[in-house]
């Protein structure tokens, strides 16, 4: 089962607090194309619906037009590690359509290693942030119910709540 969760933006955000000597920044596109593949499908292992991401459609995504990079934040451990990831999105097109002013935490990921240390909330918020900067009046997004790594109960502890949710099935073929 995934939920659609929802957030408005107009309400107070908490300061991102990270792990001491943690970074967070935004992405160098194609200077970090194959450290943010990596990121990605490390943090996302324990997804059950995971299909690893390559290079080539990593670009070929980034090339979109309404991909922005302001939006796109990477979290370096001490070591230089990316440990995280925060992809946000504002779609234009469907803003304009429906008469909202959303925008979506697309992907957020902590690589094994670095949960349980406060990291996924402040890049969270952080996204939010930039979201709200950006001008979104609304953030959602998605998350599988039944997520191993509590998910659900950390969108919940920034206050997101369930809008509605679907079952889907899959079929690997």
């Amino acid at each position: 089962m995934i939920s659609l969760t929802i957030r408005s933006l107009k309400e107070p955000i908490p300061e991102p607090q990270l792990p001491a000597n943690f970074t967070l920044r935004q992405v160098r596109d194609q200077q970090n194309a194959e450290a943010w593949v990596e990121i990605y499908n490390q943090s996302l292992i324990d997804d059950c619906n995971h299909h690893a991401l390559t290079v080539e459609h990593y670009k070929y995504l980034r090339s979109h037009p309404t991909y922005r990079p302001d939006l796109d934040l990477v979290a370096i451990a001490p070591d230089g590690t990316f440990a995280g990831c925060c992809e946000c999105a504002i779609n234009p097109d469907s803003n304009t359509r429906t008469g909202h002013n959303e925008g979506w935490v697309s992907q957020l990921g902590t690589r094994r290693g670095f949960r349980r240390i406060g990291l996924g909330r402040a890049m969270l918020l952080s996204g939010m942030r930039q979201l709200q900067a950006a001008g979104a009046d609304m953030a959602k997004l998605s998350v599988y119910f039944n997520n191993p790594n509590g998910a659900l109960q950390l969108y919940e502890s920034v206050g997101f709540h369930k809008l509605y949710t679907w079952i889907s099935y899959i079929k690997d073929v």
